[in-house]
């Protein structure tokens, strides 16, 4: 089976190329990572133009700063899962899946302070 993706606009394909070099996370814009990124559990499928698997919260506000000077959307998700396509989207998708530090946890107050990456059942 072959698929035939869009190619990465051009701004978004330059803002990858930034990105790359002010992260520890991985940049890609292979086509392959982008098929793999354009779905989430739900029905939609939206490819992006590259995306970030982050290693810190460095390379969120790296990328947060070079899609502002790019003009580029970027879409975050943690696993996935959304049933509504809000972890598609067109631009850089970011993957926050090892950034899944507890920060904080306040039993009192039945709240909890996390990095992006966590999943509810880590909790």
């Amino acid at each position: 089976m072959s698929v035939n993706l869009p190619e990465p606009s051009s701004d978004g394909l330059a803002a990858a190329r930034a990105l790359a070099r002010h992260v520890a996370g991985t940049v890609s814009w292979s086509p392959l990572t982008r098929w793999l990124y354009a779905t989430d559990a739900s029905i939609y499928r939206v490819v992006p133009d590259a995306v970030l698997v982050a290693r810190s919260p460095d390379d969120l506000a790296a990328a947060v700063n070079v899609a502002r000077e790019y003009g580029v959307p970027l879409v975050v998700r943690g696993a996935g899962t959304s049933l509504a396509g809000q972890a598609v989207g067109p631009g850089i998708a970011i993957d926050c899946f090892h950034l899944d530090k507890i920060l904080a946890i306040d039993p009192e107050r039945r709240s909890a302070r996390v990095e992006p990456g966590v999943i509810q059942a880590s909790l």
